[in-house]
């Protein structure tokens, strides 16, 4: 299933696009002795394949999303460490302006971090916390050497690392977004191209070659079960 849609075709995506460009090609090529087998085929049904066709293959395919993804999430881990290295520097400030004091390194998330630095949104919860509380002991840091920079520096490692994240969830919405755009093209192009081939076997069932063009790609062994997911007709149709 994709986000609610099947698909009503055998294989992936780019294998029935350009099986259906082969035989859209084919019907372009014979559209006349559609028209004059029967009334339901026109100008207008041989311009909604062309159509469809041109929506489904126009839509950027999973591979692409899945590299952009790849990068969105790179860059979210390489801040995720430039996020720790900071905080790791800015501990031993902290130790030297508290020394021995746990409660208030806790309050700086020493007691946290462990389990900040694995995530990207709780990092960005952490970052929250410790520009509070850094600027909550302002006067007892300054002292210790930060800047009005160290501070800004806190937020900007947390906003940079929210863009990041902004980007992968973008990317993932889009993603799912594009693949059942696509699988909707594809499956109004499959009901349209069923009538052409329902109408191309009894037009020519004494040829066999031609034929081959009109039969939709059969279930493979090694096809994933979402990829064999399909009405009953399809077999019939085959």
């Amino acid at each position: 299933m994709i986000m609610g849609q099947s698909r009503s075709y055998n294989g992936g995506d780019a294998n029935f696009i350009i099986f259906s460009s082969q035989s859209i090609n084919i019907i372009n090529d014979k559209h006349d002795e559609f028209v004059a087998f029967s009334p339901h085929f026109t100008a207008e049904t041989q311009a909604e394949l062309k159509t469809l066709f041109e929506t489904a293959s126009n839509i950027p395919s999973d591979n692409t999303y899945i590299d952009i993804q790849a990068k969105a999430t790179e860059n979210v881990n390489k801040e995720l460490a430039a996020s720790g290295k900071f905080f790791q520097r800015c501990k031993f400030d902290i130790e030297m302006a508290f020394p021995n004091d746990k409660k208030i390194w806790n309050q700086f998330g020493f007691n946290d971090y462990d389990n900040a630095r694995k995530s990207g949104k709780l990092m960005y919860l952490f970052l929250t916390d410790f520009d509070m509380i850094a600027n909550k002991y302002k006067e007892a840091l300054t002292t210790e050497g930060w800047t009005e920079e160290t501070f800004s520096a806190i937020l900007a490692h947390r906003d940079k690392l929210k863009g990041f994240m902004d980007e992968q969830s973008d990317c993932i919405l889009k993603r799912n977004r594009a693949t059942e755009e696509r699988t909707i093209a594809l499956n109004n192009l499959y009901e349209k191209l069923a009538i052409y081939f329902k109408a191309a076997r009894i037009m020519y069932e004494d040829d066999e070659d031609l034929l081959k063009w009109f039969k939709f790609p059969a279930a493979t062994p090694k096809a994933t079960k979402e990829e064999t997911e399909g009405p009953e007709e399809n077999e019939a149709e085959e």
